[in-house]
């Protein structure tokens, strides 16, 4: 368990060294005998939302300004860190996401 313990404290740091916004939603994740039963940690900041290319990742609907039909539906698109967790948040843009796949798809827009 200290490995995987090492792992994680690897991957929030590097994650955070790119721009990235870390959450414990119990406040602590593993301890060095292994995970806590329904801790949970959230990851997001990493792909900036906004409608200018320069200083964002994707736009509005969760899509890539640099590459078509690639979208990022998940934490990554948060310009800031909540106190609260965002999994509501995060289900909502996916929702409105799909719905605008579906409705370019339905336009032959791809």
């Amino acid at each position: 368990m200290k490995k995987s313990f090492f792992l994680l404290q690897l991957l929030v740091f590097l994650m955070v060294g790119l721009g990235a916004f870390a959450q414990t939603v119990t406040g602590v994740v593993m301890s060095e005998d292994g995970p806590l039963p329904g801790a949970t940690i959230i990851i997001k900041g990493t792909t900036r939302m906004g409608d200018d290319p320069k200083n964002s990742v994707v736009d509005s609907f969760e899509r890539l300004h640099d590459v078509d039909n690639v979208f990022v539906v998940d934490g990554g698109p948060f310009v800031s860190q909540a106190d609260k967790n965002p999994t509501w948040t995060i289900l909502a843009l996916s929702w409105r996401t799909s719905d605008f796949i579906v409705d370019q798809f339905k336009q032959q827009n791809f």
